[in-house]
């Protein structure tokens, strides 16, 4: 997390890594699974994360035109299911519920990140883009929530 010494660009650079690790491994993770609108709904996460690394890169290169408003979601659903589900390491013979349970421990790490930074950012289009981003996070986490509900769950 950020000390009092860092700066608002290394943060930003920071967030920017954040971005391409969940890029990488919703890309990967879509490699592991067979089911069509399952490997869609990950492309879906991946190329959210890539739009993500986008914006902030034009945030970090001061180009604040491109600064998105916050989008009107009304409430999201959140299902706690990473609050209970421990993620093990993954390794080439993790099971897609393996990589669903790490992928929602991410996006939880990424939500309260992203809020945090919006709670200290001082400039006003900086708290927006990391309000905006803690939110797209917590639906991204609803997303992988809701595919180990669909998968795990009901096919048992």
């Amino acid at each position: 997390m950020a000390d009092k010494g860092t700066t608002v660009e290394q943060i930003l650079e920071q967030a920017i890594r954040f971005e391409e690790d969940a890029y990488s491994f919703y890309s990967g993770a879509m490699g592991m699974v067979e089911r069509a609108h399952i490997r869609g709904a990950l492309e879906e996460l991946a190329a959210e994360e890539a739009k993500h690394k986008e914006q902030l890169q034009a945030l970090l290169s001061g180009d604040t035109t491109r600064i998105i408003s916050v989008r009107k979601q009304g409430q999201i659903a959140d299902l706690k299911l990473a609050e209970y589900l421990v993620p093990r390491p993954l390794d080439p013979k993790a099971s897609l519920q393996d990589v669903l349970i790490v992928a929602m421990h991410r996006e939880k790490s990424s939500y309260e990140f992203y809020s945090t930074m919006a709670e200290i950012a001082e400039e006003e289009s900086s708290r927006a883009l990391f309000g905006f981003l803690a939110q797209e996070e917590l639906v991204h986490k609803n997303k992988v929530e809701s595919l180990y509900d669909e998968v795990v769950y009901q096919d048992n």
